[in-house]
């Protein structure tokens, strides 16, 4: 392997393999501590965990992936990625638990004024405004998403969650 990449990490984790690419980051965060990346795609293979974990493994995973995130940005505070992951995060922690979807707007503005580029970026900003009911903003993001790659598959599925509002 040339090295982790994110086309990498996401492919792993569609093919149901949050496992090993867990253990693969962690290895690599031996060699390379100081990469900052490295701590994003832990975070998100925390948040793949999160997913199938029960509700006490929930909130130790929680903590865990905000340590990674925060790591990510220590090492590197202008990380588009990490900024982009944390915003996906407090939108998708419940409130209880200390999700915000006002942080979420946040962070993924913040990927944005950092750079951060793809369809993926508008149709997140879209689900956090849906969240925040300002269905507008959403349905500007969506024709955004549009534009960047018209059939991207989850294009529809923010349109669905647009019309029944969440």
């Amino acid at each position: 392997m040339v090295g982790i990449h994110v086309e990498y990490v996401m492919n792993q984790l569609e093919e149901g393999k949050w496992k090993e690419i867990k253990r693969e980051i962690q290895q690599e965060m031996k060699k390379k501590p100081q990469a900052s990346d490295l701590y994003c795609y832990l975070a998100v293979c925390l948040a793949k965990q999160i997913e199938e974990s029960i509700i006490f493994e929930k909130m130790v995973l929680n903590l865990e992936m905000d340590r990674a995130l925060h790591q990510a940005l220590t090492l590197n505070p202008s990380s588009s990625l990490a900024h982009f992951v944390r915003g996906i995060k407090y939108r998708e922690t419940p409130l209880m638990f200390g999700g915000n979807y006002e942080k979420s707007l946040s962070y993924l503005q913040r990927a944005q004024d950092l750079g951060f580029e793809g369809v993926m970026l508008p149709l997140e900003l879209a689900k956090t405004y849906i969240q925040l009911k300002e269905m507008e903003k959403a349905k500007e993001q969506i024709a955004y998403a549009r534009e960047i790659n018209p059939t991207h598959a989850d294009i529809k599925k923010v349109e669905n969650m647009l019309q029944t509002g969440r």
